[in-house]
């Protein structure tokens, strides 16, 4: 519930205190550094919250008189003279800035500590705006000034029960007693797996067959992609227009990046710092800000853009228009030019290198090798039946089929290097690359178990058995807790 201001005068505070907090809600450089120096393990949020492994979380306040020339000196503490190390409850920077410790109240509420500790300089000013505090929290009548039109959500809200263990059992028998030993680059690492017909994201970690926790979802997932060292996972739902950014170790929606259409593929870049999203009804492509969890630019394009996939050096997208198969590139300068390629029907996937763009084309079993430059097909390769994934690694093409074959295909010769039939029946999907490794995951639309594909070995060196359905998976290079 929003906080009704009724003086003018104080109106006017919190809307300068507002104007600068658009910019200023990512912390300043010198307090990071005075942050990590002191405390190492310290995660700061791209809202400005800061949290350590034991849970201890501290709220920024943004000054509303900033003081020139700081260093990231502390300069008081509540209580005094206490490091930061040692967790006070209240800190001040020479900036002005300061951080309040979460605590409880006797109640047992979440708060912070009692305004007679908290200098005056820091109620005047404002929590970040587009900060998420712990849902429950309970701020002091006369404090209320620093909340500006921040939104506190309930302590039941959706907002921080986005986690929920699980102990599921089906007709397979699979239970969460059955452990599986994973092969060495999958250890210590978690699934994230989507159904066709739930709005449950399920999260398994690699050595169980059965989820640990579901993660609850408004309705059909469009994508899940976690991001910034898996920290956070980028969210879209079917007939949503935003993108929510959930905090992992928080547990807690933190964000939604409003697109005010609906969000239908995305991709990132090589060092992750930014993010392309496609839409479903309008003639763009987003660019979020991952260091800052926010849109930065709408990139207008021509067609409606499916089959998004980003080129070999990362310097341009290919994609598809939805409407027609038209293909098209788009530069990720700052000319951001956008060509007209080739037309193809019922394509499946895209991949783009140098001057020749690599298509999967459902219609004809075919991979398509287009050059961009002459827009124009210059060499096709039969494929097994119903092309659906591609992926460049290397100088090969690693091509799954729906009617369970891995086509491994030489980019330097043109030449099919293997044709692998998979074990089992089914409908094979996707394929997952494992980071700084040399294994696949290879997914099943049918089946209830995925594929461990070992590249220098060119064989599923393990299937593992699952008691859902896997549609799309992602993965998570980390335990959940």
């Amino acid at each position: 519930m929003k906080f009704n201001l009724k003086n003018i005068a104080v109106l006017t505070l919190v809307y300068c205190l507002s104007a600068m907090s658009s910019y200023a809600t990512k912390l300043p450089p010198y307090i990071v550094q005075t942050i990590k120096t002191e405390l190492p393990s310290a995660s700061i949020r791209f809202d400005g919250l800061v949290t350590l492994p034991d849970g201890t979380i501290y709220l920024p306040v943004l000054p509303s008189n900033p003081k020139k020339n700081p260093a990231g000196k502390i300069v008081t503490t509540y209580p005094a003279n206490k490091k930061l190390s040692q967790y006070p409850e209240v800190v001040l920077f020479d900036s002005n800035l300061a951080l309040l410790k979460v605590i409880k109240n006797a109640k047992g509420q979440l708060t912070v500590t009692d305004t007679k500790n908290i200098p005056f300089v820091v109620k005047t000013g404002l929590f970040p705006q587009d900060m998420l505090v712990p849902p429950g929290l309970v701020i002091p009548d006369d404090m209320k000034i620093m909340m500006g039109d921040l939104v506190i959500n309930v302590a039941d809200s959706r907002v921080n029960d986005i986690l929920k263990e699980t102990a599921l059992v089906d007709k397979t028998g699979l239970t969460n007693s059955v452990k599986i030993t994973p092969v060495s680059a999958m250890q210590d690492k978690t699934l994230l797996v989507t159904t066709l017909d739930s709005k449950m994201v399920n999260v398994i970690p690699t050595n169980s067959v059965v989820p640990k926790y579901t993660l609850r979802l408004e309705n059909l997932p469009k994508f899940v992609q976690p991001v910034v060292d898996d920290k956070y996972l980028l969210i879209a739902a079917a007939g949503k227009t935003y993108i929510e950014v959930a905090d992992i170790d928080q547990e807690v929606i933190a964000k939604k990046i409003d697109l005010s259409y609906q969000p239908a593929e995305i991709i990132l870049t090589k060092d992750k710092t930014k993010a392309y999203v496609s839409v479903l009804d309008d003639q763009a492509i987003f660019v979020i800000d991952l260091k800052n969890m926010a849109l930065q630019e709408k990139i207008k394009v021509k067609g409606y853009p499916k089959n998004i996939a980003l080129s070999d050096d990362g310097a341009s997208i290919v994609y598809s228009d939805r409407n027609n198969g038209d293909i098209y590139t788009l530069a990720l300068n700052e000319t951001y030019l956008n060509k007209y390629v080739f037309n193809a029907s019922n394509i499946s996937k895209l991949a783009l290198r140098g001057d020749n763009v690599y298509l999967l084309s459902r219609t004809t079993n075919e991979l398509q090798v287009v050059d961009n430059e002459l827009k124009d097909l210059i060499y096709s390769q039969p494929l097994a039946d119903k092309p659906v994934d591609m992926l460049l690694l290397g100088n090969k093409l690693y091509i799954l089929c729906a009617s369970n074959e891995l086509d491994i295909f030489n980019l330097e010769d043109f030449s099919m290097t293997a044709k692998i039939q998979l074990p089992g029946g089914g409908f094979s999907k996707k394929l997952v690359a494992v980071p700084k490794s040399n294994i696949l995951l290879i997914t099943n639309v049918l089946n209830k178990n995925y594929h461990v594909f070992d590249l220098d070995k060119n064989k599923v060196v393990q299937t593992i058995p699952t008691n859902i359905t896997v549609s799309d998976l992602q993965l998570l290079n980390r335990k959940v807790k």
